[in-house]
């Protein structure tokens, strides 16, 4: 269990997703300043309807990929039934088809655009798990980062040069059979590698279609959490007040991201492990993943809650000033995002815990909306998602450490975190009273921007020198 392994495969991992995340998150702030309201309304429709039908096409294969070795999974393909590949097929054809459907009936765009950028998609996403275990990171790295870059560079041309959905999807599928076939490609070369190699991995069948089923459904829950309150929102109450709530509610970018990455790599870590120790392992590498994650989402976390109302109106304009209380309520759940409390449950093959804490998740936070709405208004709203969320993560830990038989606090630094918090808190408290009284409000944001990444880089070396003395 090698230091610097879980920084690495981490690095890694959040690199390969950053750069498409980046790519998009500037086109979605240049096509809302230029295009028309309805135009833009029609773009976001296309990726909104791909993303929420993306996990049911998955169903779960990318995020079961990660719990096992590469030898393991070779065989584990050569055992699946022809006929059980035939019906995956069917399936991801039917819905590739309903959501072609859907896209011809609002965009007017051809059927077979949406039909096929939908199945490529899939397969992408399914290569790309592949690969992350086959560690095939220069691929994906530089695969990613060019076709990131020809994202933009069409979606920017396009927009001066006769712009229309139907010219822009068929582009962006050109060019995403064309990043298919890297990583098919790719993927078949170590598939053939890996093909002879030995394991000492052994689960019943049963058990992996169990955790399958599981993970595929988790993931659909999450999607379904991360558009519930929006969906309620938009069906309630006027669009102008759905609009505020939409821009005020929205996830940190590339934070869930690092979280996944993180949660990925230990995954593929304790699988390369020995499962002799593989528990003793796995409360060692998460106390270390909460201290690193720690670095970065603390120093996030005091930035935008005392810069957070700033930015947001320098993003989105004064109309959206409203937004703000609802961005500060949302914000309060970020501390519990320094832990990814799914990850030994889903290595123990326990997906039943998990859906039961993500459906109780869910079902508490529409309990809360309504209450809570009565209360605070539409940063109740929020404030119920972000008590939800500290529930279900209590819920994980405990079930954790019965598992492991140790107590919860085994599991979290906690003590780590506690200096973190008030080393963090106090330098910000310190900046913000300086500058509040010699700098203007622009000055002071990206002064306060400056100091978080100097925070953040600061506390990771510091972090990455503690453990290299602890696991050299």
């Amino acid at each position: 269990m090698k230091n610097n392994t879980l920084f690495s495969n981490s690095f890694f991992i959040f690199i390969i997703r950053f750069f498409p995340s980046l790519a998009n998150l500037l086109v979605v702030i240049w096509y809302s300043r230029q295009l028309p309201q309805a135009t833009y309304g029609n773009y976001q429709h296309f990726w909104i309807q791909l993303y929420v039908l993306a996990p049911l096409t998955c169903m779960g294969i990318h995020v079961l990929a990660v719990n096992y070795r590469p030898a393991f999974i070779m065989k584990l393909l050569t055992s699946i039934k022809a006929r059980q590949y035939v019906f995956y097929a069917l399936w991801v054809l039917i819905l590739s088809g309903v959501f072609a459907l859907l896209q011809c009936d609002a965009l007017r765009i051809s059927f077979m655009v949406p039909f096929l950028f939908l199945l490529c998609y899939t397969l992408v996403v399914i290569f790309e798990s592949f690969l992350i275990v086959f560690r095939s990171y220069q691929w994906l790295v530089a695969t990613n980062i060019i076709y990131s870059a020809v994202f933009f560079a069409i979606h920017w041309y396009l927009l001066g040069h006769s712009f229309s959905l139907q010219t822009l999807f068929t582009y962006l599928l050109i060019f995403t059979v064309l990043r298919l076939c890297v990583y098919s490609s790719v993927a078949i070369a170590k598939m053939q590698q890996y093909g002879e190699e030995e394991h000492d991995e052994e689960y019943k069948i049963s058990k992996i279609r169990e955790l399958w089923l599981h993970l595929g459904l988790y993931d659909v829950t999450q999607v379904l959490f991360g558009s519930i309150d929006k969906f309620v929102i938009s069906l309630a109450l006027s669009a102008q007040l759905s609009a505020i709530y939409y821009n005020g509610s929205q996830p940190i970018p590339f934070l869930p991201m690092l979280l996944g990455a993180a949660g990925s790599a230990v995954l593929i870590q304790l699988a390369r492990g020995s499962k002799k120790n593989e528990k003793a392992d796995g409360i060692q590498l998460m106390n270390q993943l909460g201290r690193v994650l720690s670095c970065i989402i603390f120093p996030a976390f005091f930035f935008l809650f005392f810069y957070g109302a700033p930015l947001l109106i320098g993003l989105l304009g004064d109309k959206y000033r409203p937004a703000v209380p609802i961005f500060m309520v949302s914000l309060l759940v970020l501390p519990v995002r320094a832990y990814h409390f799914t990850t030994i449950l889903q290595r123990m093959h326990k997906g039943s815990i998990i859906n039961i804490g993500s459906i109780g998740d869910l079902l508490l936070a529409c309990a809360l909306i309504y209450p809570l709405y009565i209360w605070k208004g539409l940063p109740g709203v929020a404030l119920s998602f972000v008590i939800s969320t500290y529930a279900q993560a209590a819920f994980y830990l405990f079930y954790t450490a019965k598992l492991l038989e140790v107590s919860m606090l085994k599991l979290i630094p906690y003590a780590n975190w506690l200096i973190k918090l008030i080393v963090f808190a106090t330098l910000f408290i310190g900046i913000r009273y300086v500058c509040d009284q010699r700098f203007t409000a622009d000055i002071q944001l990206i002064l306060g921007g400056a100091v978080m990444v100097v925070m953040v880089g600061v506390s990771l070396l510091i972090e990455y020198k503690k453990q290299k003395k602890v696991w050299p």
